[in-house]
Order: C-alpha cells, then structure tokens, then sequence
C-alpha cells in the first residue's frame, strides 16, 4: 500500500496538473479497493463526528450526531448482514432513502459486499421495479411509512413484483417501526466489530450502479468501477484541497453521482463532516433560508449547491452570520450556472465559484476552475489530473477526423480513470466510445490556456437546475395524447433554473385541444415532475431534418428566442420595439441578437436595462442598433 500524498498541492494552471503527472498514477493512489479507502477514512479519527443530521432544516433544532466509530459498527453489521443474506460481488443492494444517517450506512455496507445502488425515491414504483429488475438486487432498503413520504406506500403497491426480493424498512421522521422488516432490528443480530466474511476486490470490479438521466422503459443504469472512485477520492481531493478538517452539506440527492460521490464516497473516504441539514436537502425550502446560519453553527467549510440554490443564495447573502470557516473557493457540477451568479456569489461572500464539467459518466466531473487560479467564470476550468480531455471533429459514422486547433468548437471527448466501462444494458452502449474515447455528445472548446468552454449538446438532454431529464421521457409521454401527432422536447433558458423543459407539437388534423391542456396531460403522467414542460406551443408543420426528425435544433433556437423576448417584454414595455434573433455562429456557439430601434441618447440606459436581464443567461448576446 503506498502512502498518503499531499492532497493540497498548488493549483493554478495546466502546467500545474501536468506537474502532477509526472508521478505516475500508481504511485499516488494507496489503495483500489473503495472499501479500504472510507476504512482509512473512519479510522483518522473514530470518535470525531461523521454525520450530523437535523431533520427539519432548522439549525437550533436537535441534532443527531453520529461518529466514525459508530458509522463504521453500524455498516460493518448491515454488511453482515447483506453477507449472510447472499449479497456477492456481483449482486446488488438497492435502496430508497432520503439524506439521512442510515444511508450512509446501507451505501457503505452494499460497497462491502457487492454493488451498491441508491435510486430516485421519487420516481413511481413501476420504475423502481424495473431498476430493480435491471440491478439484479437481492436486498431493498427503503424508507418505511413516514409522514409527507409515499416511498414505503408505494413500494408495497408493487411488492408482488419483487418475489425473492429481501425488503427492509427504515424509520424516517416521526415514522413507524416495522419489527418484521426494521432494518436495525435485524442489524442487531449480527456483529459490528469486524466483518464476518473476506472479499477480494479488484480495481475494475463494478461498485455502484448510478442511474443517469430520466428513466423511461429499459433503465439506464450507468456502470461505476472501484477503479474510478478511488482516483476519484485521489483527484477531486487534490483540485478542492480536501482533508479530514472539512464540514460539507449532503444537500444534494444523493441518488445522483455528486451526492453519492462528492457528498458520500469522497467525503468518508477523507474522513470529513457530512452535515444533512434536512432529509430533503436543498429542495427544503427552510434550509435554503437558514442556509448561513448553518453555515455559522456547524462551522461548514465547503459552501456547495446546483445553479438553483446559488442563485437564490446570491440574492439572499450573509446578514451578520459568522461564515469565516467557508473557505475561499467552491465547486458547483454545472457550466450552466449564469457567470453573474458566480460573481455575486464572490461579491457577497469572498467565495470563488469554481464551475465543474461532469456527468454519471464520468465518475462526476472531469474539470474544473483552479482553487488558486482564475476560475473563468462560464468556462468549466482546467482538465483533472491524468484525465485528457480533447475536441475533434466527427464523421457522419462517429470516427475522428483530426483533433480542432485552439478556440475551435468539436465533439468533446474524455479519456481517463474514472470513465465507466458502459451501461448494464448494452443497447445504450452503441456509439458511446470512439477509438477508446468517451463521447458523451457534448460540444465545446480548449482555449490557449487549457480552459474548456461548453457551447452545446449534441445530446439533447436538459438539465434544470442540476437535474437532469431525458427528452424522450416527454416526448413518449406526450405521443400517448390523441391529439398529438408529431412531438420534440426541447431546453428553454430560464434565469432561474438555467434550463427548463418546453415542448413543440403538431397536432392531428382537425384536432382543436391547446398548448395548456397538453401541458395538463404532461403534469398528470409523466414520471418525473420536473420533467413536465413548461410549456407546450403548438405548431402547424413541425421543422423536420433531412432524415425526417424534428429540427430540435431550430426548436432550441426558437424557445430561446422566446424566452429572451418575454424577459425583456417585461423590462422595455410595450412602447420600445426591439426584435430577438438566436441562431449558431462559429465564435460563441449558440448566440442571440437583438435588434433595437432607438436614438443614441437613449441608448446607454436601454443597453443597462439589457443588460440586467441578459446577465443572468449563460448565451452570448450582441445588440444591433437601429434608429
């Protein structure tokens, strides 16, 4: 086993992540099996507090504080347990819990015996069956009857679908105790200071499955290597500076890859303070107004949230509360995020906002701002260490024609440690590699400086406020419609979310329904909520590519035209005619124009108020005066 590096080397250009490299990789990891790594984490300091939960987004509230010691008991018996249940390394333990001590201890006690997968407790059962299904879990965990939860409800609608299935239930908030099925009760019977069993595990052995994006039919569970978590736990440890002394919030889902991850594996693995400041984390609407105050009492070091949360934080600054224990910069997993958010963000708080370029994919992110450098606001920073980042232009087919100069907008392509191997269902798998490269249909560029800059997506997903939806999730949904004939799902900008979903449909002949009751029927049946589209605009003849496909880039580049227009409606007035124009240029990508009739004296005050609105949009834009 080699020994621990320094994980908080300067970082402030790509000269220094080359400098990195050239110790070999091998050398600076001190072990491949996850399991080791949280081991060396809890035992930094056994009495020292792991978790800290409160359970109503209220800081004054009590707080229940578990240690590394009992952290490590508890998952050493639920690991035990699962053992003696017939969990092996290639099966699955499959859980259904908010942010709450006892998923730390199932996540870690399912990385012990096999495969651990926590799954969107919010999708509808029928859902879960099939992620289950696909797992191929032997044990669920899911939280037991529990007020303002459905989870235990909802699970028990589908129960006759899981035969030969091991269920168990967890106590949530003022929930109930199920003795038949209480997961501590049957935690108890089994030992806590050591593991009764001996596994091998290897560095490409499948860890944790994370499902990506929407789910819709045939899951898409993205396969996640001991291999990538523990040059992981090596990597974003070096690029953020981590170590045992920090406090981190678990306010993100822990469902998705930088909550199970960044909020969980890497946290543990170090040894920090995860603070849960409610099981519902950054959707509780009490935390997000006592964020400071958390800040304050529990002495959090690491300030962290989606686009969302930081927006609404950037409005709502510090006022008197003691935050000197954050430190200087941050990371957030979204180039999306408006850069005069980052910027108020700074202003209010002397914290950088450090943008990451990340995905399921990828094992979280693959770059990021430097912690000592110019963080670029709008770019997503510098590549990690011995992970290459490249843009190339494409074939038709898939195949790279050469690799595009300095500035020069292509695919973007990963290579590195943490890239998975694929997804269980190989169908998913088809064009997702090129020439041992990932291709995860993102485009983008490499400035002189080693930057990279997103400026679309070849993919069409949308992400909304760090969340992401599969399109095709609406899409079916709203083809089920019997007035619907043709139907793209599309991203909108939205100064809130960055991204929301909106719809275009072309109806059935003869057909009379509206946009709003399309937009009903969205609400009403698709799985996930914050997939129904904003908004639906019907349209007479859908825009078709030359394949026959709707032109989504044309509908991209419409519902944008209409957000901006709508903003600035609301800004200018009636009385100021101005248009909006939003097409592709070789420059910025994406890029809107808007062309406004007005005399120069008037102009100065017209382009501030143009200004503060298209401030909080990530395009580029450029105005065409007119008299």
């Amino acid at each position: 086993m080699n020994a621990p590096q320094d994980l908080n080397p300067r970082i402030a250009t790509i000269t220094d992540i080359e400098a990195l490299e050239r110790v070999p990789l091998e050398e600076r990891i001190v072990s491949w099996n996850v399991n080791e790594l949280i081991r060396i984490g809890c035992e930094l300091n056994p009495d020292k507090a792991a978790i800290q939960y409160i359970e109503d987004g209220d800081p004054a509230s009590p707080c229940v504080t578990v240690s590394y010691r009992e952290l490590q008991r508890q998952a050493r018996q639920a690991a035990n347990l699962f053992h003696a249940l017939g969990v092996r390394d290639a099966d699955c333990v499959f859980y259904l819990l908010p942010s709450m001590p006892q998923l730390f201890v199932v996540t870690m006690a399912g990385l012990e015996t096999g495969i651990t997968h926590g799954a969107n407790w919010m999708l509808k059962a029928d859902h879960w069956v099939e992620l289950i299904r696909a797992s191929k879990a032997k044990v669920v965990v899911a939280l037991g009857p529990t007020p303002g939860y459905e989870i235990w409800e909802s699970l028990q609608s589908v129960r006759d679908q899981l035969e030969g299935i091991r269920i168990f239930s967890v106590q949530g908030p003022g929930g109930k105790v199920l003795p038949d099925s209480d997961l501590d009760l049957a935690m108890a019977k089994h030992p806590g200071d050591r593991l009764t069993f001996k596994r091998v595990v290897k560095a490409d052995d499948v860890g944790a499955y994370v499902h990506s994006g929407g789910t819709t039919g045939a899951p898409k569970l993205v396969r996640i290597l001991h291999r990538g978590m523990a040059y992981k736990c090596w990597a974003n440890a070096v690029v953020m500076g981590h170590g045992p002394d920090d406090v981190i919030f678990a306010d993100y889902p822990m469902f998705h890859v930088a909550g199970f991850f960044g909020r969980g594996i890497l946290a543990l693995a170090h040894g920090m303070t995860i603070l849960i400041p409610h099981p519902m984390g950054a959707r509780d609407k009490k935390f997000i107004a006592n964020y400071w105050k958390f800040v304050e009492k529990f002495r959090v070091s690491l300030m962290s949230g989606v686009p969302t949360t930081l927006s609404v934080l950037a409005k709502n600054p510090p006022t008197g509360e003691d935050v000197s224990s954050m430190r200087k910069y941050m990371c957030t997993g979204s180039t999306a995020m408006p850069a005069e958010v980052a910027k108020e963000i700074e202003e209010a708080t002397g914290v950088r906002v450090l943008a990451t370029y990340g995905a399921t994919e990828f094992t979280q992110n693959v770059s990021q701002g430097p912690k000592d450098g110019d963080p670029r606001y709008g770019s997503g920073g510098l590549r990690i260490p011995y992970t290459q980042i490249r843009t190339v232009l494409l074939e038709g087919n898939g195949r790279i024609v050469r690799d595009c100069k300095t500035d020069e907008i292509g695919a973007v392509i990963i290579k590195g440690p943490s890239i998975t191997p694929g997804y269980v269902d190989e169908k998913f798998n088809e064009g997702m590699f090129v020439d041992g490269w990932i291709n995860n249909g993102d485009l983008g560029r490499i400035d002189a400086e080693g930057y990279l800059w997103l400026t679309g997506r070849a993919k069409d997903l949308i992400i909304r406020g760090g969340h992401n939806i599969d399109p095709t999730m609406i899409e079916e949904t709203l083809r089920r419609h019997k007035a619907v004939l043709l139907v793209a799902a599309v991203s909108k900008p939205d100064a809130y979310a960055g991204e929301l979903p909106v719809a275009y449909v072309q109806l059935v002949k003869g057909s009379t329904t509206t946009g709003e009751e399309i937009a009903e029927f969205a609400r009403q049946h698709i799985t996930e909520r914050a997939a129904a589209p904003k908004d639906v605009y019907i349209l007479d003849e859908m825009p078709l590519t030359d394949v026959g496909k709707p032109s989504k880039v044309h509908l991209r580049h419409d519902a944008a035209r209409r957000a901006f227009a709508g903003a600035l409606g609301a800004v200018l007035g009636q009385e100021q005619s101005f248009e909006v124009a939003v097409g592709t240029d070789a420059t910025h990508g994406t890029a809107a124009t808007i062309a406004i009739a007005a005399p120069a004296a008037r102009r100065a005050g017209l382009e501030q108020k143009i200004h503060d609105v298209m401030k909080a949009y990530t395009m580029h834009y450029s105005i065409r005066w007119a008299q």
